[in-house]
């Protein structure tokens, strides 16, 4: 048996208990700065690909070829490298009207806080000079298991096509 000041002269193990102190604390700083970068290049994507999904809508390509919601889910996805599982997840809403201040868009979340599905959401890209509003929503799930929602949005004036 040791007495207590032989042990107090004896360091062996302080660099492991030194480590153990701050090991968890930036480990943790590490994972939410991944995180965050994480959302913020979806958020990015997101943004740019629904910027080019409302532009095939603005042209009027959208609306002479016939596009249904799934097609320009598609083109958006299509545009997208992060957001994985993007067609079954994605949730797309355009809506037009004649002015911008005419817009009434749709809540994305239930009452219960999880995002609708496709049927709750529009597909009305309009005709030539309405102006249109294309939103994107996608369900971004975090490294611990809780859910953030990116979303972006898009309004546009139709060209007279």
């Amino acid at each position: 048996m040791r007495s207590p000041r032989s042990l107090r002269k004896n360091d062996r193990g302080a660099t492991m208990l030194e480590f153990s102190l701050v090991a968890f604390p930036i480990l943790m700083l590490l994972m939410g700065t991944f995180e965050m970068g994480f959302i913020y290049w979806g958020t990015k994507e997101l943004e740019n690909a629904t910027g080019t999904g409302a532009r095939f809508v603005r042209i009027g390509q959208a609306q002479q070829d016939n596009w249904s919601s799934s097609d320009l889910k598609a083109e958006i996805c299509r545009r997208t490298s992060i957001l994985y599982d993007c067609p079954t997840r994605l949730r797309i809403d355009v809506v037009s009207a004649a002015s911008f201040a005419a817009f009434a868009p749709v809540e994305p979340l239930d009452d219960s806080g999880n995002l609708k599905s496709d049927a709750s959401f529009s597909f009305s890209p309009g005709g030539r000079n309405d102006v249109v509003l294309v939103r994107t929503f996608y369900p971004w799930t975090r490294l611990w298991g809780s859910r953030h929602l990116l979303r972006a949005a898009a309004p546009v004036r139709n060209e007279p096509f």
